[in-house]
């Protein structure tokens, strides 16, 4: 069954349904449209730029409650700073939105039926997340990667992990406890396609976060709450800012002691219909 609600910036959902007395009537806008041009070559038109274009949703929305639940609508659209639309059919699929506007008419038996546009400013959106946690190995490994990766008695730690989309999606990562100069590195059918290392030693357990969104991107270490920017710390011979590339991708870490510590990662897959 097809579900759709609205998430803000606290986490505070707004159901399309029965547990907000808010349904749907009617809904327009859930697929896509390019806008192509062409170059005309002897009578035969030969694609040469393709854009998509930004999607808008329009809903009809009946308020059981009427006049009260048109305003408790108006209280969280307008009080939300950021919105997300959660689509349930086929899977669970989300894109950032604004509420552009919404109409009120005059109570009729009771409801009231507005006309709702929501402009889309993101593609439907997948978020992923995987942790590697690090094992003690006993066994000396060399790989041939681009920077020497040597170790023997170490703790280190390996995911797979799949990007579905068909573009290479910016990664977030979060590094959880003690490390010396620790890498990532991400390969594909056996060779380095990216990698990071920070240049840093840290002995008071940090959690360090490394952001590759190009709209948001930082290297950032928190201790005891306080927050500090580490962008210098990097090694800027490596990529340091990582994307994952479509198809299945081997994921290294290496914190560089020999102690537990623990490595997240998380991407935003993008489609552009659900």
């Amino acid at each position: 069954m097809r579900k759709l609600y609205l998430v803000n910036e606290v986490g505070t959902p707004y159901f399309l349904d029965y547990k907000n007395n808010t349904i749907i009537e009617t809904i327009d806008g859930l697929g896509y449209e390019f806008d192509i041009e062409y170059q005309d070559f002897a009578d035969k038109f030969v694609e040469n730029k393709r854009k998509l274009q930004q999607r808008v949703i329009n809903v009809t929305l009946i308020f059981l409650e009427g006049y009260e639940g048109f305003t408790k609508w108006r209280e969280y659209v307008t009080k939300s700073k950021e919105l997300r639309l959660f689509y349930s059919a086929d899977g669970l699929k989300y894109c950032y939105v604004n509420v552009q506007s919404t109409t009120k008419s005059q109570l009729e038996a009771s409801v009231i039926r507005s006309a709702v546009r929501i402009e889309c400013l993101s593609l439907w959106l997948i978020e992923k997340s995987n942790t590697i946690n690090v094992t003690q190995s006993g066994e000396g490994k060399t790989y041939p990667y681009r920077f020497a990766y040597v170790y023997s008695i170490s703790f280190n730690g390996m995911i797979i992990v799949s990007n579905e989309c068909v573009k290479n999606v910016p990664l977030k990562i979060k590094i959880t406890g003690n490390v010396l100069n620790p890498r990532v590195i991400i390969r594909q059918n056996g060779e380095v396609v990216s990698a990071l290392r920070l240049l840093v030693d840290e002995r008071e357990n940090p959690v360090i976060e490394i952001s590759s969104d190009p709209t948001d991107q930082y290297i950032r270490r928190t201790i005891n709450g306080q927050v500090t920017d580490i962008y210098q710390d990097q090694d800027f011979s490596y990529d340091n800012f990582l994307y994952l590339p479509p198809g299945l991708s081997e994921i290294f870490f290496d914190p560089g002691v020999r102690e537990p510590s623990t490595c997240e990662i998380t991407y935003q897959e993008e489609y552009i219909a659900h």
